[in-house]
């Protein structure tokens, strides 16, 4: 295992850590110099000389909450260009001065967990303090396509991994990689998929050809930058083998990228096909490769073992994480796999008691209402109750995971994206999308939970496990340092707070308290208001392989493990024939 040394915090040479705050004594030395954090660039530098020069904005008069340093203290801010240039005491010139007395200067808030990449959606998260979207759970069949379409044209930092769903959609029901290759038409992409109400993309498995088609793709988006390798194996669990995910994560592993899951088992299903079991299967793959896993939104049944689990792992050294979003309501399509009609009730679902019709916003009046709707419309989403409420408050409790919204887009009743300037009423989407953030810092506050615990989750630990894997946008993020790219959240402590609710029109409002949101150095949100002529989001991205060769048959080093390595006709033979009858008895007879 990889025995990495992970600190959020640690004791330096001319700092002494006491209790939760670093006591304000100057450093001059770099802090990777000295073995803190997990970034090259790593500065806990909080006592700088004010500037002579006049620079571009000055936050004064904030207070400073930096998870990696676990600085906590009264500082201004300068930015120059798109990098903090420094924190001090001190008076900064500045062209433009913020008074933020009162409120918290934090680094940016960051979503690994998203699929909404279109303009009011982004807007409407950046108003919940995020700076960077990251989908690592779902992602896109073809990383080029993804980047290319919002270079400079995202109004917050953007990044995917390669998604398995997509990669076996347009592998195994014939969809192009043009629509499969932004996130946030992933619901448009099931339905195109079930016109013919068969999902072979979730139900079916892939032949040995098909399998190695699979893998190209992944080691194309490995060539073309992909932040991870992605997998909503929890959706296709009737088709994907075990060992299709253990050679996606041996891709991982090879390609030093972390492997992000949606893990087999759905929230709801019982013994034997428990949640926390298909948490186990992408963990003991991780263990035995030395790889690096995420684990999607793990706020199902028994996440409390899950959870311990992660820590655990993470106490050992293990590059891994969990995330989770504060909600109890989930956001399917209504045809998706789990829910079709003879998978259903395994499932335990009752669209009369758990099922929210996204048209009226109530439940289903019958089963042969919800069923029509999921044969007319496959692509359409829907909001499934499938989670304890009383979790709500327990979850904001957990240490070093990231606080997610696995937010999905919203189209308008004519199937359309909401415009940037469209009011916060329009939207009908999840609340999740609009105040995840804000839910969880409103319940620490009301618990009296550590608020640097929560911008740690909010922002850091994104960064920090990122960064073990190399991805030098994010060991520029998540840090509110001298030298580090000026994303930077500002809100106030005692008023932050979800506004979004259920109800229709009130889905979208924004959360309250988050004032000032800065992307890259440019106000995004200033004093409360989007400023939607400025889009400053910059690709979250691996440096682009000059040279891309991707053999007939995928290496994925592992040929020294394989029992028939040294036979003829490998690797072909490995893959076990797609029914297995079971021996008969002249078959028995034969080996006696």
């Amino acid at each position: 295992m990889n025995k990495l040394k992970i600190l959020a915090g640690a004791a330096a040479a001319s700092f002494a850590i006491t209790g939760c705050m670093m006591t304000e004594k100057p450093l001059e030395k770099a802090a990777n110099d000295l073995g803190i954090g997990t970034s090259p660039y790593t500065n806990c530098s909080f006592e700088m000389t004010p500037n002579t020069e006049e620079i571009d904005i000055a936050i004064i008069n904030g207070r400073v909450m930096d998870p990696e340093c676990n600085f906590d203290g009264q500082r201004n801010v300068g930015i120059k260009g798109n990098r903090i240039v420094l924190i001090t005491k001190g008076e900064i010139k500045a062209k433009r001065v913020i008074d933020v007395k009162g409120h918290v200067v934090a680094p940016g808030f960051i979503n690994t967990h998203n699929h909404a990449f279109s303009p009011f959606d982004t807007k409407m998260m950046a108003h919940d303090g995020i700076t960077t979207l990251l989908d690592t759970e779902a992602g896109v069949s073809n990383a080029k396509m993804f980047y290319d379409k919002y270079d400079g044209k995202a109004f917050v930092n953007y990044g995917s991994g390669i998604g398995h769903e997509e990669v076996r959609r347009v592998v195994l029901d014939g969809l192009s990689e043009e629509d499969t290759s932004d996130p946030t038409y992933i619901l448009k992409a099931r339905g195109l998929a079930q016109q013919d109400e068969h999902a072979s993309w979730a139900l079916d498995i892939p032949d040995p050809e098909q399998h190695q088609q699979i893998l190209k793709m992944f080691e194309q988006g490995m060539c073309d930058g992909a932040i991870a390798v992605a997998s909503t194996v929890g959706y296709m669990g009737y088709g994907t083998p075990t060992y299709e995910v253990f050679d996606l994560q041996k891709l991982a592993a090879k390609h030093d990228r972390y492997f992000g899951a949606h893990t087999r088992f759905g929230p709801t299903e019982s013994l034997p096909t428990n949640y926390t079991l298909g948490v186990r299967e992408v963990v003991a793959n991780a263990v035995a490769l030395d790889g690096k896993l995420i684990v999607s939104h793990i706020q199902n049944q028994n996440w409390q073992e899950t959870y311990e689990l992660t820590r655990r792992l993470q106490e050992k050294g293990m590059p891994i994480f969990a995330e989770y979003y504060p909600a109890i309501t989930g956001n399917p399509n209504i045809a998706t796999p789990q829910l079709l009609p003879d998978k259903i009730k395994n499932n335990n679902i009752d669209p009369t008691k758990h099922i929210f019709n996204p048209l009226t916003g109530e439940l289903f009046k019958s089963e042969e209402e919800f069923f029509k709707m999921q044969r007319e419309s496959p692509e359409m989403p829907i909001f499934i109750i499938v989670r304890d409420p009383t979790w709500l408050k327990e979850w904001p409790h957990m240490k070093d995971i990231v606080i997610a919204s696995d937010a999905i887009a919203y189209y308008d009743e004519n199937g359309e994206l909401l415009p940037i300037d469209a009011p916060a009423s329009a939207y009908g989407g999840h609340p999740r999308n609009a105040s995840s953030n804000g839910i969880v810092f409103r319940e620490a506050r009301e618990q009296g939970i550590p608020l640097m615990d929560i911008v740690n989750n909010a922002s850091y630990v994104a960064a920090k496990y990122l960064s073990l894997a190399g991805l030098k946008p994010m060991q520029e993020r998540g840090r509110l340092q001298p030298g580090m790219i000026a994303d930077i959240t500002i809100f106030n402590p005692e008023t932050i707070a979800d506004a979004a609710t259920m109800k229709i029109g009130e889905r979208g409002l924004y959360t309250k308290g988050i004032n000032y949101v800065i992307v890259s150095g440019e106000v995004s949100i200033d004093n409360g208001e989007a400023n939607t002529t400025i889009l400053a989001g910059q690709p979250i991205r691996y440096e682009v392989m000059s040279e891309c060769n991707i053999p007939e048959i995928v290496d994925l080093k592992d040929k020294k493990y394989q029992w028939h390595s040294e036979m003829d006709g490998y690797p072909a033979t490995r893959f076990p024939p797609r029914k297995q009858n079971p021996p008969s008895p002249n078959d028995l007879e034969a080996h006696q």
